[in-house]
C-alpha cells in the first residue's frame, strides 16, 4: 500500500522522482525502488517523504484515509499568526464536553465565519 500511495501522491503533487528524492534526501533510484516495491522506506524516510507530500505517515502506510492532518495545518497555521496554542487545542479540556456544547461551539464557529465572509 506504501508504494502506490507515495506513486499516486508523487504524481498528483506533479513532483517527479528526482523532485521527491531531493526533498528526501535520497536518490530518484531509491523512490524508483520504493514505487515499484522493490524495497520500503526506513521510518525517517517515511517521515521526510510524508512531509514532502503534504500528508502523514499514517496515511502512507494505510493506517488511516485521511491523507491530511488537519489539525497540524490549523496549528501550524495559527503560529504563523501568532498564537502559540490557543485554548481550543487543549485536549484535556475537550474530554468534559458533552455533544451538544460540541454543536453550539460548532455553530458559533460558523457564525464567526459567516460574520468574517459578509465584512
Amino acid at each position: 500500500m506504501v508504494h502506490e500511495r507515495i506513486r499516486t501522491l508523487r504524481k498528483e503533487r506533479r513532483l517527479t522522482q528526482a523532485m521527491l528524492a531531493e526533498k528526501v534526501g535520497v536518490s530518484p533510484q531509491v523512490v524508483s525502488n520504493w514505487e515499484r516495491s522493490y524495497t520500503s522506506p526506513d521510518l525517517e524516510d517515511l517521515s521526510k517523504i510524508a512531509h514532502a507530500l503534504h500528508t502523514t505517515a499514517d496515511y502512507l502506510l494505510g493506517l488511516s484515509d485521511e491523507l491530511e492532518d488537519e489539525m497540524r495545518e490549523i496549528k501550524h497555521l495559527l503560529e504563523t499568526k501568532g498564537y502559540s496554542k490557543p485554548v481550543f487545542f487543549d485536549k484535556k479540556a475537550w474530554f468534559g464536553i458533552q455533544p451538544e456544547d460540541i454543536k453550539q461551539i460548532d455553530n458559533y464557529f460558523r457564525f464567526l465565519l459567516q460574520q468574517k465572509n459578509i465584512s
